[in-house]
C-alpha cells in the first residue's frame, strides 16, 4: 500500500515497475498540490538513496508499504526563514572573529573566516530571492535598501582585500557588515510573519 501523510493514497504498488516509479508518480502529485516530499519510508524504515537511482533497482516484488511525508511549500518556506535567522548570526560572528584576527596579524585565519563569509551571504540572498520569485514574497523598500548595502560592502571588502588594506578589512567587516546583521533580523522577522499568513491562509 501507498500512503501519503497518513492517508491511503490513489496509487497501488503494482501500477508500477519499480520504487523510483513510484517516487516520480508520487512527486509529482504532491507538487500539483503545492507541497514537496521531506520524507519517504519503504517497508516501516526511512529511504535514503546511497547511490544515484538507486531507487530505480529496488523492483515491486520487494516492496510492501511506502509512506511518503509532504509538507506544503509555504511550511518549508516558513521553516527556512526560522533557520536563516541561525545564518545571520554566522555572519556576525565571522565578522567580529575576521576583523579581530585581522587586526592581530593573524592572516591565514582572517582570510579563510572572509572568504567561506563571503559565500554563506551569496547564498543566503539567494534564498531570499528565491522566497520572491518562487514564493511571490513581498520586495519591500526595506529589502532593497539591505540588499543594495550588502552588495556595496562586499565590493569594498573585495577592493581593499586586492589593496591588502588589511586595517580597511577589518573596519569594514565589524562596523558594516556585522551591524547590517541586526538589520537583516528585521528583514527575517517581516518575511516569517509573511510565510506565517500564508500558511494559516492554506490552512483554513
Amino acid at each position: 500500500m501507498i500512503y501519503i501523510n497518513g492517508q491511503k493514497s490513489e496509487f497501488e504498488i503494482n501500477q508500477f515497475a519499480n520504487f523510483e516509479e513510484i517516487i516520480d508518480a508520487t512527486n509529482k502529485y504532491c507538487n500539483d498540490s503545492n507541497e514537496i516530499i521531506t520524507e519517504v519510508h519503504l517497508n516501516n524504515e526511512l529511504f535514503q538513496e546511497l547511490y544515484p537511482h538507486q531507487a530505480e533497482d529496488i523492483e515491486i516484488n520487494e516492496i510492501q508499504k511506502v509512506e511518503i511525508t509532504s509538507v506544503k511549500y509555504v511550511e518549508m518556506a516558513s521553516q527556512i526563514v526560522s533557520e536563516l535567522f541561525k545564518v545571520t548570526a554566522s555572519v556576525r560572528l565571522a565578522s567580529a572573529q575576521a576583523s579581530e584576527s585581522l587586526r592581530s596579524g593573524d592572516d591565514a585565519d582572517a582570510f579563510a573566516t572572509i572568504s567561506n563569509m563571503i559565500e554563506v551571504v551569496r547564498n543566503f540572498l539567494n534564498i531570499i530571492s528565491c522566497f520572491q520569485s518562487d514564493f511571490k514574497a513581498p520586495i519591500t523598500d526595506e529589502y532593497t535598501t539591505l540588499t543594495e548595502k550588502y552588495s556595496q560592502i562586499l565590493v569594498e571588502v573585495n577592493e581593499a582585500l586586492e589593496n591588502e588594506d588589511w586595517i580597511l578589512v577589518a573596519d569594514l567587516l565589524e562596523f558594516e557588515v556585522a551591524p547590517l546583521c541586526s538589520d537583516w533580523d528585521e528583514y527575517l522577522t517581516s518575511l516569517r510573519f509573511f510565510f506565517n499568513n500564508e500558511v494559516n491562509t492554506v490552512s483554513q
